[in-house]
């Protein structure tokens, strides 16, 4: 027996070509591949910055500074977030099998599932220089009301154990209710599909016109503001609030 070197899973070495072409492990595999892409091009952007700011006269050592702490601070997300996906890649997406439940979930849930194809269009109309400006709960409340509801407003997404934080939404192949830990395989095709090169460039234009001539970094508002993108903790437990089951049931 062997393990996978995309899914960790362990297969006899006759069958290990034909597990590499299953569809659970090519997407495992496409997605590992799309976020390391995705940080090998946000960490050359970054470095393409510093650059050109130690070009820059001695006004600029603050801008550099600012840049090499963000680029140290990205390639540790990077190798974070790299973690995560192998760790969702070991965890099972199990059919909630109990018909009491399920049926339940059926009729709280909408009968349209969570897209992941489409994600990064619909990103792109929801995710903005605008919608970044709000608040952490206003942009967390932003992402659910438009992407993970439908046109009539019934969740597509349900919390079904808010302590675990447990999720469940439908498949977008089988239509059958699938298990979603912390929403960390969620969370990844919404920090891959946000990756706007427009949106960073519009928002960082506006955040040095409105805060030049302030003691204010621009550059530093930029950066915690992109932590919006990161779809951490405090979006898990927003969208945990208000896609709990039980809460639903009570009303």
């Amino acid at each position: 027996m062997i393990s996978c070197e995309y899914c960790n899973l362990m297969v006899s070495k006759p069958n290990y070509s034909k597990h590499k072409k299953t569809e659970l492990c090519k997407n495992i595999k496409t997605t590992i591949e799309q976020f390391k892409n995705n940080y090998l091009i946000e960490i050359n952007n970054l470095k393409q910055q510093l650059e050109e700011s130690l070009r820059q006269n001695e006004k600029e050592k603050q801008k550099i500074l600012t840049l090499e702490v963000k680029l140290n601070e990205c390639i540790e997300k990077s190798e974070e977030y790299r973690k995560i996906v192998e760790k969702s890649a070991t965890k099972s997406t199990k059919t909630v099998k109990n018909n009491y439940t399920h049926n339940n979930y059926l009729n709280l849930i909408s009968q349209e599932p969570i897209k992941f194809s489409e994600l990064p269009k619909q990103l792109k109309e929801v995710v903005n220089c605008e919608s970044l400006m709000y608040n952490d709960n206003e942009f967390h409340n932003h992402i659910v009301d438009n992407i993970l509801k439908d046109e009539n407003g019934k969740d597509k997404v349900l919390c079904t154990d808010i302590n675990r934080k447990n999720f469940s939404y439908k498949d977008e192949l089988s239509g059958e209710l699938i298990s979603d830990p912390e929403l960390e395989k969620l969370r990844v095709q919404l920090r891959n599909g946000s990756d706007i090169k427009i949106v960073k460039r519009d928002l960082l234009n506006k955040l040095i016109e409105e805060y030049e001539d302030t003691n204010i970094d621009p550059y530093v508002k930029f950066y915690e503001i992109l932590k919006k993108l990161e779809f951490g903790g405090q979006f898990v437990e927003h969208v945990a609030k208000k896609t709990y089951v039980k809460s639903m049931m009570s009303v």
